[in-house]
């Protein structure tokens, strides 16, 4: 009984105080955006801009979106016989908001992962697109809070 009526102050309390959730807005800056523009990795661009639905417009009276992307894989440890058995995998994406030639708005989005070694050649190829994937999901996140607020 005491949970159902500390759950109703809860929903309660967060609808009058003006609680919305941030994905609620997603679009809101598609408006505001008119042209793009990516450099590095073309993966990771295409990921970037199909998640944020943006598309060139005709109209030069809003922000210009500049992506700058690069990926990395770096070894980090090695065993005695010299074969690597540690990677760490990077991600980096500037993003910057121009206006009228100036800068407006610009961040960087910094995203890494260390992972061991394994002997089946495969499987380390689908670990890593995975981690890949989850790393560009988790900057592709941050991106849209950037450009919400």
């Amino acid at each position: 009984m005491i949970k159902k009526i500390f759950l109703c102050i809860v929903i309660l309390s967060l609808n009058n105080c003006g609680y919305e959730a941030i994905y609620s807005k997603k679009n809101v800056f598609n408006d505001e955006i008119q042209s793009f523009e990516t450099e590095g990795d073309k993966k990771i661009n295409r990921k970037i801009i199909s998640s944020l639905k943006l598309k060139n417009q005709a109209e030069n009276s809003g922000y210009k979106l500049t992506i700058n992307s690069s990926k990395s894989l770096e070894t980090i440890l090695k065993d005695s016989s010299g074969r690597a058995s540690t990677y760490n995998l990077k991600i980096n994406v500037v993003v910057s908001l121009i206006k009228e030639e100036k800068i407006f708005k610009t961040k960087n989005f910094n995203s890494n992962f260390t992972f061991n070694n394994n002997e089946n050649k495969f499987d380390l190829a689908q670990y890593q697109k995975d981690i890949e994937a989850n790393l560009i999901d988790r900057i592709i996140q941050e991106i849209i809070i950037f450009l919400t607020f």
